[in-house]
C-alpha cells in the first residue's frame, strides 16, 4: 500500500492538512503568549511605584503563560493522536483495504500495552513510509511525559518543551506530505 493523496478540492485526510491545522495551533498559542506578555508590559510602569505589585503582576503573567503552555502541550499531543488515526484510516480506505487499523486493544504477538507511537510505527511500515527517528521519539518521549504528568507525576512543561513537540509532529506531517502521492479516491 502507498501513502496517497486525496484529490483536489478536499484536502481533508491529507497530511498537508494535518500539517496546516497544527500550524494554526502553534500560531494560536504564539498570539495568546504574545497578548498575555503585552499585557504585562503595559501594566508593568503602574506596578514599578509598587515594587510588591510589580512582583505579583511579574508572576501572574508568568503563571499564566505557563498554564497555557501545558494546556497546549497536552492538547498537541491528543491533537496528532486523534489525526493519525484519522489519516490511517483514510489511507486504509484510499488503498481499498477491507481493514482498518487497530487502534485499542492487544495486538497479536504483542506482550501488554502497546502505545499510540508503536502503532503508527506499524502504519507506517505498512504503508513503506519514512518519518525520521529522531521526530517519532521527540513525540513519544513527550507521551511518556505527558501520561506521567496526567496520572502519576506532577510535571511542568516548558516552552521550549511545547516548541520541541509541535516541532516534531509539523515535521511528521510534512515528511508524509511529501511520500503521498496522487490519487483519484
Amino acid at each position: 500500500m502507498n501513502l496517497k493523496r486525496g484529490p483536489y478540492p478536499n484536502p481533508i485526510g491529507n497530511a498537508s492538512y494535518f500539517y496546516i491545522q497544527a500550524g494554526h495551533r502553534e500560531t494560536a498559542i504564539d498570539q495568546a503568549i504574545q497578548v498575555i506578555r503585552d499585557d504585562a508590559a503595559r501594566a508593568a510602569p503602574a506596578a514599578a511605584a509598587q515594587a510588591s505589585l510589580n512582583v505579583v503582576d511579574t508572576t501572574i503573567s508568568d503563571w499564566v503563560v505557563e498554564t497555557l503552555i501545558q494546556g497546549a502541550w497536552l492538547r498537541e499531543y491528543h491533537e496528532w493522536e486523534k489525526a493519525t488515526k484519522s489519516y490511517f484510516d483514510i489511507q486504509h480506505e484510499r488503498n481499498g483495504s477491507k481493514t482498518k487499523p487497530k487502534w485499542k486493544g492487544k495486538l497479536s504477538g504483542a506482550d501488554g500495552a502497546v502505545s499510540h507511537v508503536t502503532r503508527v510505527r506499524i502504519q507506517l511500515e505498512l504503508f513503506a513510509a519514512s518519518i525520521p527517528d529522531t521526530v517519532l521519539h521527540t513525540i513519544d518521549s513527550n507521551r511518556d511525559a505527558i501520561n506521567r504528568a496526567k496520572h502519576d507525576d506532577e510535571y511542568f512543561v516548558t516552552e521550549e518543551d511545547f516548541r520541541a513537540l509541535h516541532e516534531a509532529i509539523s515535521d511528521f506531517w510534512n515528511d508524509l506530505a511529501k511520500q503521498e502521492e496522487f490519487s483519484a479516491r
